[in-house]
């Protein structure tokens, strides 16, 4: 049972990241966001436990650090920082399937704002520059998902530039795993455009 439960869930992931297009790969994830966090469970994903440890490394303010979940998906990694690292920061989601965000939302996280934005090669996000400490980012990009293109032309310029976050510039930690300001601090929920 157990061997069929794996490869089952292998074929659905396979389906979402070996796919034609970005419409295809977006078809499938609404398909699968109900189940996706299961099928993860069942393959071993290890990539937001990866993204904990090393956020536990570099974050020693969990209290004031605003922070990032870039191609969030489900809220997998978002649910880790609040529940196993106890982060009491500002947390905001961004991805492109607005299914896989209304599962995040399910979660007890506490986002302050729950973002649905496709990420292009010319990055296009549709946030303000130094808005974050911290971006998180586990399986995002792949092919036909985050162009990593977009890290370079507009997902590092969101980081803070302050003298106290220097050193948090430095990590960029990948996992292989319309266009709006977001200036305002009022929480948004599900914009899609």
């Amino acid at each position: 049972m157990a061997d069929k439960e794996r490869e089952t869930a292998l074929g659905v992931v396979k389906n979402v990241v070996f796919c034609q297009s970005t419409e295809e790969s977006q078809k499938n994830y609404r398909k699968w966001s109900r189940q996706y966090d299961n099928d993860m469970s069942i393959l071993g994903n290890s990539g937001s436990s990866k993204i904990i440890e090393m956020f536990s490394k570099l974050v020693t303010d969990l209290e004031n650090c605003e922070v990032l979940d870039l191609g969030g998906g489900t809220g997998k990694a978002s649910f880790n920082l609040r529940n196993h690292v106890e982060f009491k920061g500002e947390l905001d989601i961004l991805d492109a399937n607005i299914d896989m965000l209304y599962e995040a939302s399910q979660k007890d996280i506490q986002f302050r704002n729950i973002i649905c934005h496709a990420v292009t090669e010319r990055g296009n996000l549709p946030l303000c520059d130094e808005m974050y400490d911290v971006i998180i980012s586990s399986g995002a990009f792949l092919p036909n998902h985050i162009p990593a293109s977009s890290i370079f032309v507009s997902t590092y310029a969101t980081l803070k530039n302050s003298a106290k976050n220097r050193h948090l510039q430095s990590y960029i930690y990948l996992l292989t795993r319309k266009r709006h300001k977001l200036c305002e601090k009022e929480p948004l929920c599900y914009n899609d455009y």
